[in-house]
Protein backbone atom coordinates (compact mmCIF):
# COMPACT_ATOMS: atom_id res chain seq x y z
CA UNK A 1 0.00 0.00 0.00
CA UNK A 2 1.41 3.34 -1.06
CA UNK A 3 1.31 6.22 1.44
CA UNK A 4 0.51 9.54 -0.23
CA UNK A 5 2.33 12.77 0.63
CA UNK A 6 -0.88 14.24 1.99
CA UNK A 7 -1.54 11.26 4.25
CA UNK A 8 2.06 11.28 5.43
CA UNK A 9 1.86 15.00 6.26
CA UNK A 10 -1.34 14.45 8.20
CA UNK A 11 0.32 11.66 10.19
CA UNK A 12 3.29 13.86 11.03
CA UNK A 13 1.09 16.81 12.02
CA UNK A 14 -1.11 14.59 14.20
CA UNK A 15 1.97 13.20 15.93
CA UNK A 16 3.28 16.72 16.51
CA UNK A 17 -0.08 17.84 17.94
CA UNK A 18 -0.36 14.86 20.28
CA UNK A 19 3.17 15.23 21.57
CA UNK A 20 2.88 19.00 21.89
CA UNK A 21 -0.34 18.59 23.87
CA UNK A 22 1.29 16.01 26.10
CA UNK A 23 4.33 18.22 26.58
CA UNK A 24 2.14 21.21 27.44
CA UNK A 25 0.18 19.16 29.95
CA UNK A 26 3.24 17.82 31.76
CA UNK A 27 4.82 21.29 31.83
CA UNK A 28 1.65 22.72 33.36
CA UNK A 29 1.58 19.92 35.91
CA UNK A 30 5.19 20.57 36.87
CA UNK A 31 4.58 24.32 37.08
CA UNK A 32 1.59 23.90 39.42
CA UNK A 33 2.78 20.75 41.25
CA UNK A 34 -0.69 19.40 40.52
CA UNK A 35 -1.28 16.31 38.42
CA UNK A 36 -4.93 17.22 37.82
CA UNK A 37 -5.14 20.16 35.47
CA UNK A 38 -8.68 19.37 34.28
CA UNK A 39 -11.58 17.17 35.33
CA UNK A 40 -10.92 14.60 32.60
CA UNK A 41 -7.43 13.87 33.91
CA UNK A 42 -8.98 11.71 36.66
CA UNK A 43 -12.77 12.15 37.04
CA UNK A 44 -13.06 10.16 40.28
CA UNK A 45 -10.16 11.96 41.92
CA UNK A 46 -11.50 15.31 40.71
CA UNK A 47 -14.88 14.62 42.35
CA UNK A 48 -13.12 13.72 45.59
CA UNK A 49 -11.19 16.98 45.42
CA UNK A 50 -14.39 18.97 44.87
CA UNK A 51 -15.95 17.35 47.94
CA UNK A 52 -12.82 18.05 49.97
CA UNK A 53 -12.86 21.65 48.77
CA UNK A 54 -16.47 22.08 49.91
CA UNK A 55 -15.69 20.53 53.28
CA UNK A 56 -12.63 22.74 53.67
CA UNK A 57 -14.67 25.83 52.81
CA UNK A 58 -17.29 24.85 55.41
CA UNK A 59 -14.59 24.41 58.05
CA UNK A 60 -13.11 27.82 57.19
CA UNK A 61 -16.56 29.38 57.62
CA UNK A 62 -17.01 27.64 60.97
CA UNK A 63 -13.64 28.98 62.10
CA UNK A 64 -14.63 32.48 61.01
CA UNK A 65 -17.89 32.16 62.93
CA UNK A 66 -16.03 30.92 66.00
CA UNK A 67 -13.63 33.85 65.85
CA UNK A 68 -16.54 36.30 65.63
CA UNK A 69 -18.40 34.69 68.53
CA UNK A 70 -15.25 34.65 70.66
CA UNK A 71 -14.70 38.34 69.95
CA UNK A 72 -18.26 39.22 71.00
CA UNK A 73 -18.24 37.04 74.12
CA UNK A 74 -14.79 38.21 75.19
CA UNK A 75 -15.89 41.82 74.80
CA UNK A 76 -19.00 41.18 76.88
CA UNK A 77 -16.88 39.42 79.49
CA UNK A 78 -14.69 42.51 79.86
CA UNK A 79 -17.69 44.81 80.34
CA UNK A 80 -19.37 42.41 82.78
CA UNK A 81 -16.17 42.26 84.81
CA UNK A 82 -16.30 46.05 85.03
CA UNK A 83 -19.96 45.87 86.11
CA UNK A 84 -19.09 43.28 88.76
CA UNK A 85 -16.39 45.56 90.16
CA UNK A 86 -18.80 48.52 90.22
CA UNK A 87 -21.42 46.46 92.07
CA UNK A 88 -18.90 45.41 94.70
CA UNK A 89 -17.82 48.99 95.23
CA UNK A 90 -21.44 50.07 95.32
CA UNK A 91 -22.28 47.46 97.98
CA UNK A 92 -19.39 48.58 100.18
CA UNK A 93 -20.46 52.22 99.90
CA UNK A 94 -24.09 51.43 100.74
CA UNK A 95 -23.05 49.49 103.82
CA UNK A 96 -20.74 52.32 104.86
CA UNK A 97 -23.43 54.93 104.30
CA UNK A 98 -26.03 52.98 106.25
CA UNK A 99 -24.22 53.11 109.60
CA UNK A 100 -25.47 56.64 110.36
CA UNK A 101 -22.09 58.07 111.34
CA UNK A 102 -21.27 59.95 108.16
CA UNK A 103 -20.48 63.62 108.12
CA UNK A 104 -22.16 65.80 105.53
CA UNK A 105 -18.90 65.89 103.60
CA UNK A 106 -18.58 62.09 103.69
CA UNK A 107 -22.18 61.69 102.56
CA UNK A 108 -21.72 64.10 99.65
CA UNK A 109 -18.57 62.27 98.52
CA UNK A 110 -20.30 58.91 98.84
CA UNK A 111 -23.28 60.08 96.78
CA UNK A 112 -20.97 61.35 94.05
CA UNK A 113 -19.16 58.02 93.95
CA UNK A 114 -22.40 56.03 93.86
CA UNK A 115 -23.62 58.12 90.94
CA UNK A 116 -20.31 57.55 89.17
CA UNK A 117 -20.58 53.78 89.68
CA UNK A 118 -24.17 53.83 88.44
CA UNK A 119 -23.12 55.70 85.30
CA UNK A 120 -20.27 53.24 84.78
CA UNK A 121 -22.73 50.32 84.87
CA UNK A 122 -25.00 52.08 82.37
CA UNK A 123 -22.03 52.77 80.11
CA UNK A 124 -20.92 49.12 80.24
CA UNK A 125 -24.34 47.77 79.32
CA UNK A 126 -24.65 50.33 76.52
CA UNK A 127 -21.33 49.32 75.00
CA UNK A 128 -21.15 49.04 71.21
CA UNK A 129 -19.00 46.96 68.90
CA UNK A 130 -16.83 48.40 66.12
CA UNK A 131 -19.85 48.53 63.81
CA UNK A 132 -21.93 50.53 66.28
CA UNK A 133 -24.18 47.66 67.39
CA UNK A 134 -25.21 47.53 71.04
CA UNK A 135 -23.84 44.24 72.31
CA UNK A 136 -26.20 43.71 75.28
CA UNK A 137 -29.48 44.53 73.48
CA UNK A 138 -30.23 41.02 72.23
CA UNK A 139 -31.27 41.09 68.58
CA UNK A 140 -32.34 44.77 68.75
CA UNK A 141 -28.78 45.94 68.33
CA UNK A 142 -29.81 49.36 67.05
CA UNK A 143 -30.95 50.60 70.47
CA UNK A 144 -29.13 51.01 73.81
CA UNK A 145 -29.67 48.35 76.46
CA UNK A 146 -30.42 50.93 79.16
CA UNK A 147 -32.18 54.25 78.94
CA UNK A 148 -33.51 56.81 81.37
CA UNK A 149 -36.90 58.20 80.57
CA UNK A 150 -39.01 60.15 83.01
CA UNK A 151 -36.44 59.79 85.77
CA UNK A 152 -36.41 55.98 85.76
CA UNK A 153 -34.01 53.51 84.14
CA UNK A 154 -35.55 51.16 81.59
CA UNK A 155 -34.02 47.97 80.19
CA UNK A 156 -34.50 48.15 76.43
CA UNK A 157 -33.65 45.72 73.67
CA UNK A 158 -34.80 42.13 74.17
CA UNK A 159 -33.57 38.87 75.63
CA UNK A 160 -33.27 37.09 72.26
CA UNK A 161 -29.98 35.38 71.52
CA UNK A 162 -27.98 35.60 68.33
CA UNK A 163 -27.37 31.97 67.31
CA UNK A 164 -24.33 31.12 65.19
CA UNK A 165 -23.37 27.83 63.53
CA UNK A 166 -19.91 26.81 64.76
CA UNK A 167 -19.78 23.21 63.46
CA UNK A 168 -21.92 20.87 61.39
CA UNK A 169 -25.22 20.66 63.25
CA UNK A 170 -23.85 22.68 66.18
CA UNK A 171 -24.92 26.21 67.09
CA UNK A 172 -23.99 28.53 69.92
CA UNK A 173 -25.53 31.64 71.41
CA UNK A 174 -23.14 34.50 70.79
CA UNK A 175 -24.41 37.03 73.32
CA UNK A 176 -25.68 37.80 76.79
CA UNK A 177 -28.43 40.38 77.27
CA UNK A 178 -29.04 43.19 79.72
CA UNK A 179 -32.63 41.99 80.20
CA UNK A 180 -31.39 38.66 81.55
CA UNK A 181 -28.87 40.33 83.88
CA UNK A 182 -30.28 43.67 85.03
CA UNK A 183 -34.03 43.14 85.19
CA UNK A 184 -35.18 41.94 88.60
CA UNK A 185 -38.86 41.41 87.80
CA UNK A 186 -41.79 43.77 87.61
CA UNK A 187 -39.73 46.30 85.68
CA UNK A 188 -37.44 46.81 88.68
CA UNK A 189 -33.66 47.00 88.41
CA UNK A 190 -30.67 47.83 90.56
CA UNK A 191 -30.21 51.28 89.01
CA UNK A 192 -33.64 52.50 90.09
CA UNK A 193 -33.14 51.05 93.57
CA UNK A 194 -29.83 52.85 93.81
CA UNK A 195 -31.36 56.15 92.70
CA UNK A 196 -34.05 55.75 95.36
CA UNK A 197 -31.35 55.16 97.99
CA UNK A 198 -29.35 58.18 96.81
CA UNK A 199 -32.49 60.26 97.32
CA UNK A 200 -32.73 58.86 100.87
CA UNK A 201 -29.08 59.71 101.50
CA UNK A 202 -29.73 63.27 100.41
CA UNK A 203 -32.95 63.63 102.40
CA UNK A 204 -33.46 60.72 104.84
CA UNK A 205 -37.02 59.62 105.61
CA UNK A 206 -38.59 56.86 107.65
CA UNK A 207 -38.11 54.58 104.63
CA UNK A 208 -34.31 54.90 104.78
CA UNK A 209 -33.49 51.50 106.32
CA UNK A 210 -36.00 49.69 104.13
CA UNK A 211 -34.48 51.29 101.02
CA UNK A 212 -31.01 50.24 102.15
CA UNK A 213 -32.19 46.62 102.35
CA UNK A 214 -33.93 46.80 99.00
CA UNK A 215 -30.85 48.27 97.35
CA UNK A 216 -28.48 45.72 98.89
CA UNK A 217 -30.80 42.92 97.79
CA UNK A 218 -30.89 44.33 94.24
CA UNK A 219 -27.09 44.64 94.20
CA UNK A 220 -26.63 41.04 95.38
CA UNK A 221 -29.10 39.64 92.86
CA UNK A 222 -27.63 41.64 89.99
CA UNK A 223 -24.11 40.66 91.02
CA UNK A 224 -25.19 37.01 91.04
CA UNK A 225 -26.62 37.42 87.54
CA UNK A 226 -23.40 39.05 86.34
CA UNK A 227 -21.22 36.28 87.79
CA UNK A 228 -23.53 33.66 86.28
CA UNK A 229 -23.24 35.32 82.86
CA UNK A 230 -19.46 35.48 83.15
CA UNK A 231 -19.31 31.80 84.11
CA UNK A 232 -21.49 30.94 81.11
CA UNK A 233 -19.26 33.00 78.83
CA UNK A 234 -16.18 31.24 80.16
CA UNK A 235 -17.74 27.85 79.42
CA UNK A 236 -18.69 28.90 75.91
CA UNK A 237 -15.21 30.24 75.20
CA UNK A 238 -13.67 26.95 76.34
CA UNK A 239 -16.02 25.00 74.08
CA UNK A 240 -15.22 27.30 71.17
CA UNK A 241 -11.49 26.77 71.70
CA UNK A 242 -12.00 22.99 71.61
CA UNK A 243 -14.10 23.17 68.45
CA UNK A 244 -11.62 25.51 66.79
CA UNK A 245 -8.81 23.08 67.60
CA UNK A 246 -10.83 20.21 66.14
CA UNK A 247 -11.54 22.23 62.99
CA UNK A 248 -7.83 22.99 62.61
CA UNK A 249 -6.96 19.28 62.86
CA UNK A 250 -9.65 18.39 60.34
CA UNK A 251 -8.39 21.10 58.01
CA UNK A 252 -4.87 19.68 58.20
CA UNK A 253 -6.24 16.20 57.42
CA UNK A 254 -8.21 17.54 54.44
CA UNK A 255 -5.15 19.38 53.14
CA UNK A 256 -3.11 16.17 53.42
CA UNK A 257 -5.69 14.06 51.59
CA UNK A 258 -5.99 16.80 48.98
CA UNK A 259 -2.24 16.77 48.51
CA UNK A 260 -2.12 12.97 48.32
CA UNK A 261 -4.75 12.96 45.59
CA UNK A 262 -3.56 15.89 43.51
CA UNK A 263 0.18 16.09 44.19
CA UNK A 264 2.38 15.46 41.18
CA UNK A 265 4.95 12.66 41.14
CA UNK A 266 7.90 14.62 39.76
CA UNK A 267 9.86 11.47 38.93
CA UNK A 268 7.09 10.08 36.76
CA UNK A 269 6.44 13.54 35.27
CA UNK A 270 10.12 13.90 34.36
CA UNK A 271 10.04 10.59 32.51
CA UNK A 272 6.96 11.69 30.55
CA UNK A 273 8.62 15.03 29.80
CA UNK A 274 11.67 13.28 28.39
CA UNK A 275 9.52 10.92 26.32
CA UNK A 276 7.47 13.76 24.84
CA UNK A 277 10.60 15.77 24.02
CA UNK A 278 12.23 12.75 22.39
CA UNK A 279 9.09 11.98 20.39
CA UNK A 280 8.79 15.59 19.23
CA UNK A 281 12.42 15.74 18.19
CA UNK A 282 12.13 12.46 16.29
CA UNK A 283 8.90 13.48 14.57
CA UNK A 284 10.27 16.89 13.61
CA UNK A 285 13.50 15.40 12.29
CA UNK A 286 11.63 12.77 10.27
CA UNK A 287 9.22 15.34 8.89
CA UNK A 288 11.99 17.68 7.77
CA UNK A 289 14.07 14.92 6.29
CA UNK A 290 11.25 13.30 4.35
CA UNK A 291 9.78 16.66 3.30
CA UNK A 292 13.12 17.61 1.67
CA UNK A 293 13.10 14.54 -0.54
CA UNK A 294 12.46 15.20 -4.28
CA UNK A 295 11.04 13.02 -6.97
CA UNK A 296 14.43 11.56 -7.94
CA UNK A 297 15.03 10.51 -4.34
CA UNK A 298 11.83 8.45 -4.43
CA UNK A 299 12.56 6.59 -7.75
Amino acid sequence: MRVSDTHFSQMMLQSLQVNNAGLGEVLQQMATSNRLTKLSDDPMASIKLLNLEREGAAISQYQTNIANVKTTLSSQEVYLDSVNYSLKEMRDLVLWGANGTLTDEDRAGMITELESLRDSIVSSFNAQDEEGHYIFSGTQTDKPSLSNGGGAYLVDGNSDKRVVTVAKGVTMESNMTAKDIVELGGGDNVLNQLDALITEFKNPTANFENQVELTLSAIELTSSNVLGAMTEIGGRLNNLDLMDSTHSENKLFIDKVNSDISALDYGEASVRLSNYLAALQATQASYVKINDLNLFDRI
